[in-house]
């Protein structure tokens, strides 16, 4: 009774810390989702209205790249509740349920004592996972959906004597979870062939054999949702991969993305602490293995030894190749976005090699403490905490992306710009952004994405240049963008000072001066 109310006062203790981070960075981001979000809103919006799951009307583009999380504000849409703020809701939700999970995986594979309170609280002072799950877009489901898939994946192992751990059913329901992150976020589908792979290689290795029926069952429930789904958008948008992939990405990776990419990671690991940080991941890996090796070992040790094995090269797996992947593509626009999914997986490795290490510490140095070793691995696990919450929050997110943008500024400036266009500009008239989510949201209004992210032109342009840019805001058509005719432009600096056929609109569309000059308002010359 004593350990459950301990553990519950740890639980709450988290759990509240969770919630004061998500809010903190709630009215740091001007208490509204962020830019990226409104474009899956704005489709969502159209939909909800008969034209389809398009960014403009009869515009056939697919212009975003989490169909589950774009279908899933469509009923929001219908309800006419406040989409940014429940997507804000959604998303600390999934986050909190990461949180639960993680603990739930510690106890299911029989960590040792600490791991899953160590990496939960971890996870829970990050600034990447903090913010991205208040964020609106859909990166706190997807990191629930594949972590779901990879704790019932690792509890799916059964067959003979050498198998890691009972399933709870015969059904392996992994397979349907990752099918649901694959349609939430393409990578989803990379994370399933890691399993796969891990999966083949487990049996081929360890048991002497290639699969099983549950193998090829977790691959059946896989294909059985995914490919209708994956067909279905095909045949809807004509596209193989989504509109947005062409936009960011060059399938050939050219130097500079993959120098983006590379440069992306490191300041990534330079806000959690620097490389150091990796030390204990790699460090429980090996354990696990030097442990399985050993010959004298009795039958159970050597039973948990191979659970730890199995899960701990899977997420190392998972970390490794999906690492490896947001390099090749060139990074994110964002300080740490793309690498929430990786963060349950790789705290829980942490936690579980620093933990290995205060055991060592404590057989070899520590033996005289008594009680007082509890009390110090406490005292240095808030410490790092602390530590980490500094680097990856205050310096890292916070200090980057937010206050280095003026992300708050930046949506109250898009939304006022929105809501000014739709009171006093035609339904049927046509804009150009650069932002291409808050604007067109709360202005109704068609409009010209210039960075191509929905536009199907801009987007399959070749840049011979791409990847020394910042991702989604290197490919531009000036002159696509004026034979377009927009009757107005709104974008972020002065850039259209120097086209002859705009002006700027002698409007005010704001009293805020500080709004003023984050947004310029062009409007089209009159012919003379």
């Amino acid at each position: 009774m004593k350990k459950l109310r301990l553990f519950t006062g740890y639980a709450l203790l988290i759990t509240a810390i969770f919630l004061a981070h998500t809010l903190f960075y709630f009215f740091a981001i001007g208490m509204d989702a962020v830019d990226d979000a409104y474009i899956s809103f704005r489709y969502a919006q159209n939909a909800i209205r008969g034209y389809g799951l398009f960014f403009n009307p009869g515009e056939r583009v697919e212009g975003f790249t989490n169909f589950l999380w774009t279908t899933l504000m469509i009923p929001l849409e219908g309800a006419h509740v406040d989409v940014g703020r429940a997507s804000m809701v959604l998303g600390v939700l999934f986050g909190l349920a990461t949180l639960w999970l993680v603990v739930r995986f510690a106890k299911i594979v029989d960590a040792p004592r600490g791991v899953g309170t160590l990496a939960v609280l971890l996870l829970a002072v990050d600034g990447s996972f903090a913010l991205w799950a208040v964020a609106g877009l859909e990166t706190a489901m997807f990191a629930f959906l594949v972590f779901a898939g990879a704790v019932l994946y690792v509890r799916e192992q059964d067959g003979n004597p050498s198998s890691v751990l009972r399933p709870p059913s015969d059904f392996p329901y992994s397979g349907i979870f990752f099918a649901l992150a694959a349609m939430t976020r393409p990578e989803g589908l990379m994370v399933f062939a890691i399993t796969a792979a891990h999966q083949a290689a487990w049996r081929i290795l360890a048991e002497r054999r290639l699969f099983t029926r549950r193998d090829v069952e977790r691959i059946v429930a896989f294909i059985a949702l995914f490919v209708p789904y994956w067909l279905g958008r095909w045949w809807y948008y004509k596209s193989f991969f989504p509109n947005s992939f062409y936009d960011k990405v060059s399938t050939s990776g050219p130097a500079a993305q993959i120098e983006r990419g590379w440069n992306h990671l490191n300041q990534f690991v330079d806000v959690h602490i620097g490389w150091i940080i990796a030390l204990p991941p790699v460090g429980a890996v090996t354990s696990a293995a030097w442990r399985v090796t050993r010959k004298r070992t009795n039958p159970n040790t050597r039973h948990s030894s191979l659970i730890t094995l199995f899960w701990t090269t899977y997420f190392a797996a998972i970390v490794a190749v999906y690492v490896a992947y947001i390099v090749y593509v060139g990074g994110d626009w964002s300080v740490g976005r793309f690498f929430v999914p990786l963060l349950a997986p790789f705290y829980l490795l942490f936690a579980l090699g620093a933990v290995e290490i205060w055991r060592w510490l404590e057989e070899r140095w520590l033996r005289g403490w008594g009680k007082r070793v509890r009390y110090a691995a406490i005292a240095v696990s808030v410490l790092f905490a602390a530590l980490l919450f500094t680097f990856s929050s205050w310096n890292g997110e916070y200090g980057i992306y937010v206050r280095g943008f003026d992300a708050a500024n930046a949506t109250l400036a898009r939304e006022t710009m929105g809501r000014w266009l739709r009171a006093h500009v035609p339904p049927s008239t046509l804009i150009a952004v650069d932002a291409a989510g808050q604007v067109p949201y709360f202005s109704e209004l068609p409009a010209i994405d210039m960075f191509g992210i929905n536009d199907l032109h801009i987007a399959r342009l070749n840049v011979p240049t791409l990847g020394q840019g910042t991702p989604g805001h290197e490919k531009f058509d000036l002159g696509y963008v004026i034979a377009r005719d927009p009757k107005y432009v709104i974008i972020y600096g002065t850039l259209f000072d120097s086209v002859k056929e705009y002006e700027r609109a002698p409007v005010q569309w704001t009293t805020n001066p500080v709004l003023e000059k984050f947004l310029t308002l062009y409007q089209r010359r009159s012919a003379p």
